[in-house]
């Protein structure tokens, strides 16, 4: 008999927790059996919930990166823009108030990412309030940059949220795997004591942990092997 461990895919957990569940429920006229065919199953459904909560706090961080993503490409346009007004303003490249805004050109703003670039931008916006009395434009310029760095700023903590519960489910997700781990191993210590050095009987209630789950062969495409029935190996 061999037990899975922490290194066992939640997918293969399951596939062995229920090919016990069942096998032991074969045994309904044995009372111990359908009490452990029980534990499994409880035991399984709860590592089953906690995987669901961590897959669906994981695909939730997929839309918050999108939404940086966005925000970090609209600010970098927006802000090409702004030197660029700021060039009309002087009547050419390299001007007084492009200079005043953009002292290093606008690469060093748009080649930053998340929490740099806000900062980039809080201080382009001081740059533009310094620069009103010499371009009339500055202070709307101000605004805007301001309401695209505000939203990038929302996109990063949603994303940042979004992470944490994700990591929280994880930790979640171990703690249950931890505890189903401990509800097989009783329940194949509570099967060598029920049928003593009957190794095949023993056996007979637990599935081969080495091999991928049936699941996990369908995703991959690696064929129907694991979807087939080996009359040898039940």
């Amino acid at each position: 008999m061999q037990s899975p461990t922490r290194d066992t895919p939640v997918s293969k957990c399951s596939e062995l927790a229920r090919y016990s569940a069942r096998m032991l429920g074969k045994f309904s006229a044995n009372a111990v059996l359908v009490g452990l065919a029980e534990k499994m199953t409880c035991g399984e459904a709860e590592l089953i919930a906690a995987q669901v909560v961590y897959e669906e706090a994981v695909k939730a961080i997929l839309p918050a990166r999108v939404d940086v993503k966005y925000e970090n490409h609209v600010s970098d346009r927006r802000v090409r823009i702004s030197l660029q007004k700021a060039e009309i303003a002087d009547g050419r490249s390299g001007g007084r108030i492009a200079g005043m805004v953009f002292p290093e050109g606008s690469g060093v703003i748009t080649r930053l990412l998340g929490e740099s670039q806000v900062q980039a931008m809080i201080d382009l916006e001081g740059r533009l309030a310094a620069a009103a009395p010499f371009w009339p434009e500055a202070e709307a310029e101000r605004l805007v940059i301001a309401a695209h760095r505000q939203q990038y700023q929302v996109a990063l903590a949603s994303r940042k949220v979004a992470a944490q519960k994700a990591r929280d489910a994880r930790a979640a997700r171990d703690a249950a795997k931890e505890k189903f781990l401990l509800v097989y191993t009783e329940v194949m210590s509570r099967l060598v004591a029920e049928f003593p050095r009957d190794r095949v009987t023993q056996d007979l209630f637990f599935d081969e942990v080495r091999t991928r789950s049936a699941l996990a062969a369908a995703d991959t495409g690696a064929g129907d092997e694991a979807l087939e029935t080996d009359p040898a190996q039940g």
